[in-house]
C-alpha cells in the first residue's frame, strides 16, 4: 500500500512530551517498513490542530486529489497529531473515504471499517479537543490576570516593541514611536482627516492600512492604559499599564473626538469668508432672507462669484466686485481724526468688555465642575473600598467620570488659549480707522466680518449691486456725530463737552453697547 506520512507540532515544548518531528518521522517510517508499505510522501506541519486550515495539510489534500487511487493511507503518530477538533476530523475522514483513502495512526491504530471502533475514534479525537479547550481557558484567564496587573500580552502595537520587565511582560517605545505620537497630535488638532494622517505615516515609512490606523487611534495603550476584555461575569476594564505612555489623556480624547466626527477644525466657513466677507450681512429686499454666495463658470469657462437669494431668480444675483466696491465706498466715509479715535476706542472697550467677562465666567464655571467631578471620583473610590458598590458599577461610573473630567479639562484649555478677538480688534483695527478702507482691503475674511459687525447694526439691502440701505451701530453713529462736532467747534473745552454729551447713547440703544 502507498502511504503518506503526516507529522505535526504546534508548540516548542512538545519535544519534551515525545512529539518532536524527528521522533514522529522515525516511528512512521519504521511502521511502514514493518508492514511493507511504500512511503510516497512525508509532510511536516508546524501549525495548530484546531482546524484543517493548515498549509502542509492543504498541499497533502491537493496531492491526494490529483493522484486519486495512488494513495491508500494517511498515517499519523497519534490521533491528536491528525486533529484536535472532533467534528472537523470526522468530516475530513469521510471526505478521504470517498477518495479511497483511510486515516490511521501508529500508537492508536483503529480499523475504521469496524463500526464499533467509531466509539474509540470519537474518544481519541474528543480528549485532545477537551485538552485544547482547557488550555485555551487557562491561557485566557492567565492573560486577563496579567493585563489587570498592567502587563501586555500579545504582539506589541505599532510604536512599541515587546519587553520583559523582570518576570512581567510589557512594552517599550520602538523607532516608530515618535511618528505615532505625531499622528495623534495631528489628529487631535482636527485639521486633518484620518486618511490624510495615515498617508503621511506611509510616506514616513510606516505602512498601515486604513482599518489598522483607526484601531491605533482608538487604542488606549498609547496613553499608558490597557483595555481588559469582558470575561464571563466580569465587566471590561481600563487599567494603567506598566509601559510608558506616548501621548497624554487629553491628546487621546481630542483625537477620538475628531475621529468620531464630534469635533472638526477644518475652518471651511473661515476659508470662504476671505472670498465672501459680506455673507451674513446682506438680505433680499423681496423675501427678507439672507443672501448666500457661490461661484459659477461662464460660457468662457471663467469663474465668477455672486451674492444671491436662493428664492429669487438667478438673474437677480449680484457680482461680488460691485457689492464690495459699494461697501468700501461706505467705509471711506468712516474716517476719524485722532481725537475722535481716542473717544471711539474707549467706547469699543466697553462694547467688547462683556465677551471677555463671559469667557472668564465660563472658565470659572468649568473649573468648579472639574472640582466637583474630582470629588465624585474620590467618593467612588471610597464607596468601592467600603463595599458600598459592586466592582462593575464602580468601573462603569469611573470610566464615565474620567471621560467627563478629560472633556472639561479640554474645554478649560481651549478657553484659556483663546485670545479675545475684541482685544485684538481694539489694538489693531482702531489705529487703522484713520485709513479704514486700506485696512479693510488688506484684512482676511475673518477680520473683515468683525469690522462689518462693529459697523452695521442690521443686514443691508442691495439694489443693482449696490447697498441701498444702511443701519449703523451706535458707536458708528456717535463717531459721525463726533466728527460733525469737531468740524464746527473751535473751543477745546466746548468740543470735549459736546463730545461727552454725544457719547452717552440713548437708553433704548444701551443693549447695542454692551
Amino acid at each position: 500500500m502507498n502511504v503518506i506520512c503526516y507529522k505535526r507540532v504546534s508548540t516548542d515544548d512538545q519535544a519534551d512530551r515525545g512529539f518532536s518531528l524527528q521522533h514522529q518521522e522515525d516511528m512512521l517510517v519504521k511502521w511502514c517498513e514493518l508492514n511493507k508499505h511504500i512511503v510516497v510522501g512525508i509532510y511536516t506541519e508546524d501549525y495548530s490542530g484546531k482546524s484543517f486550515d493548515r498549509p502542509e495539510w492543504n498541499k497533502l489534500m491537493t496531492y491526494v486529489k490529483k493522484n486519486k487511487g495512488q494513495v491508500d493511507i494517511i498515517l499519523c503518530n497519534r490521533w491528536d497529531r491528525f486533529s484536535r477538533n472532533q467534528y472537523d476530523a470526522l468530516t475530513v475522514i469521510k471526505e478521504l473515504h470517498r477518495l479511497g483513502v483511510t486515516v490511521n495512526t501508529v500508537e492508536q491504530p483503529l480499523d475504521l471499517t469496524n463500526p464499533d471502533n467509531k466509539v474509540l475514534l470519537s474518544l481519541y479525537l474528543t480528549i485532545p479537543e477537551i485538552e485544547n479547550d482547557k488550555n485555551s481557558i487557562r491561557t485566557t484567564e492567565g492573560s486577563r490576570r496579567a493585563r489587570l496587573e498592567g502587563c501586555w500580552t500579545g504582539t506589541a502595537p505599532r510604536g512599541y516593541i515587546n519587553y520583559r520587565y523582570g518576570v512581567k511582560s510589557t512594552l517599550r517605545p520602538s523607532k516608530d514611536a515618535e511618528l505615532i505620537t505625531e499622528s495623534f497630535a495631528r489628529m487631535s488638532t482636527g485639521s486633518y482627516a484620518a486618511d490624510e494622517v495615515r498617508r503621511w505615516l506611509n510616506g514616513e515609512g510606516v505602512k498601515i492600512c486604513k482599518q489598522t490606523f483607526l484601531d491605533i487611534i482608538r487604542n488606549p495603550v498609547y496613553c499608558g492604559k490597557i483595555h481588559v476584555k469582558e470575561w464571563k461575569k466580569e465587566p471590561p476594564q481600563i487599567v494603567m499599564g506598566l509601559h510608558p505612555a506616548l501621548i497624554s489623556d487629553e491628546t487621546f480624547f481630542r483625537a477620538n473626538e475628531v475621529l468620531a466626527g464630534r469635533k472638526r477644525n477644518m475652518r471651511f466657513h473661515d476659508d470662504k469668508s476671505d472670498l465672501y466677507p459680506l455673507k451674513g450681512f446682506l438680505k433680499c429686499p423681496v423675501h427678507g432672507t439672507s443672501l448666500t454666495a457661490y461661484g459659477a463658470k461662464g460660457s468662457n469657462q471663467v469663474l465668477h462669484h455672486y451674492y444671491l437669494c436662493c428664492k429669487c431668480d438667478k438673474t437677480q444675483r449680484h457680482k461680488i466686485n460691485e457689492v464690495h466696491s459699494s461697501i468700501e465706498l461706505i467705509l471711506s466715509r468712516i474716517q476719524a481724526s485722532a481725537k475722535v479715535l481716542v473717544a471711539y476706542k474707549r467706547i469699543l472697550e466697553k462694547l467688547f468688555e462683556k465677551d471677555n467677562t463671559n469667557r472668564k465666567d465660563e472658565i470659572s464655571k468649568n473649573k468648579k465642575e472639574l472640582e466637583r467631578l474630582e470629588g465624585r471620583k474620590v467618593s467612588l473610590q471610597n464607596k468601592f473600598m467600603d463595599d458600598e458598590i459592586t466592582s462593575q458599577d464602580y468601573h462603569e461610573m469611573k470610566v464615565k467620570v474620567e471621560k467627563d473630567i478629560v472633556s472639561i479639562k479640554c474645554r478649560v484649555s481651549d478657553l484659556a488659549c483663546i485670545n479675545s478677538p475684541f482685544e485684538s480688534y481694539i489694538s489693531t483695527a482702531i489705529p487703522m480707522l484713520e485709513n479704514l478702507v486700506q485696512f479693510y482691503q488688506k484684512s482676511e475674511g475673518k477680520t473683515k466680518k468683525k469690522i462689518l459687525g462693529c459697523i452695521f447694526s442690521e443686514k443691508m439691502v442691495l439694489e443693482k449691486g449696490r447697498v441701498a440701505t444702511t443701519h449703523f451701530t451706535t458707536p458708528i453713529n456717535v463717531l459721525f456725530n463726533a466728527s460733525k462736532v469737531l468740524e464746527k467747534s473751535e473751543n477745546k473745552k466746548e468740543v470735549e463737552n459736546d463730545l461727552l454729551s454725544i457719547m452717552a447713547p440713548p437708553s433704548r440703544l444701551e443693549r447695542e453697547t454692551l
